[in-house]
């Protein structure tokens, strides 16, 4: 067995800005002698088929696998000799793909929190891990932009397909590169792990090589290179649309190189532009590598699929169900027994008993009649019903698909999701895993200056809409990443809230807030949701801010009139809280002009000193004020 895989572990190529090697594929300016690589088109080949041999066990899983979710038809064996059997019906369960598309669906809709965790010595401001948050985000959307042009669906639900189905090492190529015009795009391409190969060091990956199959029509088109020995047709032309070639995309730390099964080279070494290999690798689940004592099948169980406790379930329940399909069928139409005195009477060809006004002339001594109906052992049932009890327990429970005859209760709603995330929760992980290698692969090459600065948008973790040009510089000192993956399970809400609740009641709460509502509530962003509630309070804290609220709200309902009032009334809390007017006065601020309409009364000079906001006078009786001297106590006090 190959020693890369007992150390450690065990494209389609879209190579259209560098297909012919003219340029480097990853950006960064020609070096004067293009390095040759570690490894020679030789190397490359006998190392990837030695790792395909090796694989062997583990791509037959992964082939019998994807059968299943195809929905191949099932085939009945003898249960002694296993040799197949012809002429009977044969039922094939649709529950496979509904059970791995539910999978696939959960982990697609899965949120996926990218964080830059803040630091508590103040050695940089936020706002540069912010922005960190913000290049990543526009970077993976930029690469699902890119595989949606290409024909490929996006990142997300890729990945969700290979940790689902496929399982194993799941990977791909991430990297950033330039076009002709100069213009920095973002490449993330995910491989088939069934034709993904590998060798690891002490450091990390070596080398990885993806191997697909082109025509020698389609290498000619995208490479411009002429294979020797395509094969001739009848006329003596090459045939070059119906011949495959076996192509090896290859990626050390250095170079990026592209060969074929020939030792052809089709893309010569070109450096990649990446400061190690510039793909992702992670095992599926969390079976380590098996050294074997005596056979090399142990590389089968190496990152199980979703199918890991149902491969044997499944075709049993299609046994069973094969049979009952079977005698149903029978009960349709049912052998006969022929009866005739020297045994050798047949029916004439074409009149069948079954059909309505058939009739058959029979001499005497001849008859004609059904052989009875067959019937199932009485502990099919009960079999059945044990064959389907494991497969709910080896996938997920009927009622994962809204199959609930009766309302669920709190204790059953948190039994079902514990359920659900044990086939849940490994794909959850290898999605984390694969999303930070690749945003740190992305931030790596961005951060090198390499390239020219993007204009990335996206949705922020507040789901707030930004758009804006980001430059290497401005993320020196950042923190590093965090990716954490929210999947949508049902839950008891009920049951969740009053937990919250209790946990932060009373003058000592359990726990603070933003530990509820992570850990209890489950809220993808816990700071998000408490900049909202003090923004919220904000808006009560304090008289004006209330008033300005309502002025605002107003004015965006189209109602100025409203927003008048409210405007005017402001301005006078205003004023009065800065000195410049006496508390309770209507009008606005001197020598302006009031918001609204002057309203209706008499004129300031001769209203009241009270109704003009003046103190008044010292005592005073009808005859003027009086004459005390100062410091006089007021009369009857």
């Amino acid at each position: 067995m190959n020693q890369d895989f007992l150390g450690a572990l065990v494209s389609p190529s879209l190579n259209g800005y560098s297909q012919t090697g003219s340029a480097p594929q990853g950006g960064l300016p020609a070096m004067p002698a293009p390095p040759t690589g570690r490894y020679t088109p030789q190397d490359i080949v006998r190392m990837v088929d030695q790792h395909e041999q090796d694989m062997r066990p583990l791509r037959d899983r992964m082939e019998s696998d994807y059968s299943l979710y195809r929905l191949d038809k099932h085939q009945l064996k003898n249960v002694v000799s296993g040799t197949p059997l012809r002429n009977y019906a044969v039922y094939t369960s649709s529950d496979p793909r509904s059970f791995a598309n539910k999978v696939i669906s959960w982990l697609t809709q899965a949120d996926l929190l990218i964080r830059v965790r803040h630091t508590n010595d103040k050695s940089h401001p936020t706002s540069v891990d912010n922005l960190k948050e913000y290049l990543a985000i526009g970077l993976l959307r930029a690469a699902d932009e890119r595989l949606v042009e290409i024909l490929l669906p996006k990142l997300q639900a890729a990945l969700a397909f290979h940790v689902t189905i496929r399982g194993g090492v799941v990977g791909g190529r991430c990297l950033m590169a330039k076009r002709p015009d100069g213009s920095t795009f973002v490449d993330i391409t995910p491989f088939d792990p069934m034709n993904t190969h590998f060798g690891v060091g002490y450091n990390g990956l070596e080398w990885v090589c993806y191997k697909l199959r082109k025509t020698y029509q389609q290498i000619q088109n995208e490479y411009g290179v002429s294979l020797r020995g395509s094969p001739p047709t009848r006329d003596g032309t090459t045939d070059v649309e119906r011949e495959w070639v076996d192509i090896y995309d290859f990626y050390d730390r250095q170079i990026n190189t592209i060969i074929t099964a020939s030792e052809e080279v089709l893309k010569p070494p070109t450096p990649h532009g990446a400061s190690r290999v510039p793909c992702y690798l992670v095992l599926v689940g969390n079976t380590p590598p098996i050294q074997p004592m005596r056979t090399v099948e142990a590389s089968r169980d190496l990152g199980e699929s979703v199918y890991e406790g149902s491969r044997g379930t499944y075709e049993a329940n299609n046994d069973i169900m094969s049979v009952i399909l079977e005698l149903v069928a029978r009960a349709r139409r049912q052998g006969v027994k022929v009866r005739s005195r020297d045994g050798k009477l047949t029916l004439p060809e074409g009149q069948d008993p079954y059909v309505e006004g058939t009739q058959l002339s029979l001499a005497e001594g001849e008859d004609v009649e059904p052989l009875g109906m067959l019937e199932m052992a009485k502990e099919t049932g009960v079999f059945l019903e044990l064959v389907s009890g494991e497969l709910q327990r080896a996938t997920l429970p009927h009622a994962a698909y809204g199959q609930l005859p009766f309302q669920l209760s709190g204790y059953a709603i948190n039994s079902l999701k514990q359920g659900i995330e044990t086939v849940l929760t490994p794909r959850l992980e290898a999605l984390e895993a694969i999303y930070l290698q690749i945003v740190n692969l992305l931030y790596d090459q961005y951060a090198s200056g390499a390239f020219s600065p993007m204009e990335l948008s996206g949705v922020s973790k507040g789901r707030k809409y930004f758009s804006q040009t980001i430059t290497p510089d401005q993320l020196q000192g950042s923190c590093n990443y965090s990716v954490k993956a929210v999947s949508q399970l049902p839950q008891d809400e009920m049951t969740k809230w009053t937990i919250a609740n209790m946990a932060r009641q009373g003058p000592n709460p359990l726990f603070a807030d933003n530990w509820i509502r992570e850990n209890t509530l489950e809220i993808q962003d816990s700071e998000d949701a408490a900049s909202q509630v003090m923004e919220q309070a904000s808006e009560n804290a304090l008289p004006e801010a209330r008033i300005y609220s309502l002025m605002k709200a107003a004015e965006e309902q189209n109602r100025p009139d409203l927003a008048a009032f409210y405007y005017q009334t402001l301005l006078q809390m205003l004023g009065a809280k800065m000195g410049v007017l006496p508390p309770g006065t209507p009008n606005a601020l001197p020598g302006a002009s009031p918001a609204g309409p002057a309203s209706p009364g008499a004129a300031p000079q001769v209203m009241p000193q009270a109704a003009r906001g003046t103190p008044p006078s010292p005592a005073t009786s009808n005859n003027g004020p009086a004459r005390v001297a100062p410091g006089t106590p007021r009369p009857g006090r």
